[in-house]
């Protein structure tokens, strides 16, 4: 296995620290600053808010500097957000603002993290290797969501959670910087010509009939599974209190963490099943399966709370089942050159669709019952599933239309 695979894998997961702090401390600051579900929901958007913002300028700008050198101004910027969190966050405003920096420094090192590995890789291994890294984002979400949970059970302030996360990213801003190593990828970089004329490339994107459904598919695909991780944590909490079972913080962060890191393996085999065959189809399909196992999850809520649990664990793979697949997608499908610019319509367009899973199941709790009514998390999860139907039938519609031309 290639040093900088496991360097990039292992920046990438601790770099994720700090993305379940929010989702952690929801309910307490939820209490504390008189949220509605609503209101926490637009807070956990903005992150991907900020996400999409930063994209046309962090991620297509790799194409034309050093991707590493993007990735250490990035950390840095997520370190500030998750240190102005910490010191001035009181509101759902200005608790957003600084949440949105945080997703704006993800937006400058998950996918130019992904463009240092490419250029250090081969194409087989390019092929072999993403989903490898994508999966470990992933894993990091499951370590971030452990470790708070046995902080808050420690009774950590949130305040000095979000300070800890602050450090850890600042920490991981220069490892890629000063030991990635050469390129092995002969790429000519493009002239920077001002931010404009690196912004506008990003839409002829469109134009790539090849890379466009895993472009749009990844949007519903963020879509569920951003939802997903803002909610599930409170959604655990009132299925504990339903049906009488009395369980910890940490051990529903624990149980989050663990659906994180089973989804690595899901993740990593759906995009190994991909290779050598019709890749546009069999993502399809991983959509609509998913999507029947959103009904089924939100059916199991009204049984029992361990068969909920465990129908959460299934769901939670069925939806990073395509996620490296997606990606790899959208990587193969286009020139080299104009790699950066396709991932940063990639990750527009997909953390567009997180962006909107927070509020809209926020928006669902609080015109169906809120956080204690089984019918808005019956409708909230059903909804989530919403996401994959729409990646199947962004490939249905592609398939049908690619083989008239």
């Amino acid at each position: 296995m290639p040093r900088i695979l496991i360097l990039s894998c292992f920046v990438q997961m601790i770099s994720m620290t700090g993305f379940a702090v929010w989702p952690i401390y929801l309910i307490e600051l939820q209490s504390q600053w008189n949220l509605s579900n609503s209101e926490a929901g637009w807070v956990s958007g903005s992150f991907y808010i900020g996400y999409v913002i930063a994209t046309p300028f962090l991620v297509s700008m790799t194409d034309t500097f050093d991707a590493r050198k993007l990735y250490c101004f990035s950390s840095l910027l997520g370190c500030s957000g998750l240190l102005l969190f910490s010191f001035f966050a009181s509101n759902a405003i200005n608790a957003s603002i600084c949440w949105s920096l945080v997703g704006a420094g993800l937006a400058g090192t998950y996918m130019p993290g992904l463009q240092i590995l490419n250029s250090r890789l081969n194409k087989i291994s390019r092929e072999k290797y993403i989903a490898v890294y994508t999966s470990f984002f992933g894993l990091g979400v499951a370590f971030s969501f452990s470790l708070f949970g046995i902080l808050k059970s420690y009774q950590i302030s949130w305040e000095h959670a979000f300070m800890f996360a602050s450090i850890i990213l600042f920490i991981c801003a220069f490892p890629l910087l000063l030991f990635s190593g050469h390129e092995i990828e002969e790429i000519n970089k493009k002239p920077y010509q001002g931010i404009i004329k690196v912004i506008i490339p990003i839409f002829s994107t469109f134009k790539n009939k090849k890379a466009l459904p895993f472009i749009l598919g990844y949007g519903g695909h963020t879509y569920e599974l951003f939802g997903f991780r803002s909610w599930t944590f409170p959604c655990i909490l009132f299925l504990s209190n339903h049906f009488n079972n009395s369980v910890s913080d940490a051990f529903i962060a624990n149980c989050i963490g663990l659906m994180g890191f089973l989804g690595i393996f899901a993740s990593i085999y759906g995009a190994k099943y991909c290779i050598g065959k019709d890749r546009a189809k069999i993502v399809s399909k991983m959509g609509l399966i998913c999507f029947i196992g959103s009904i089924l999850t939100a059916i199991s809520f009204w049984f029992s709370f361990w068969l909920a649990l465990l129908m959460l664990l299934i769901y939670n793979a069925l939806i990073v089942l395509d996620s490296g697949s997606l990606t790899t997608g959208t990587v193969i499908n286009g020139k080299p050159e104009d790699r950066g610019v396709r991932l940063a319509l990639h990750s527009m367009v997909g953390f567009f669709g997180g962006a909107l899973g927070g509020p809209i199941i926020g928006f669902i709790l609080d015109n169906f019952g809120g956080q204690t009514s089984h019918l808005a998390w019956f409708l909230s999860f059903t909804c989530l599933g919403l996401g994959s139907l729409f990646s199947t039938l962004i490939f249905k519609y592609y398939h049908l239309k690619l083989n008239k031309t």
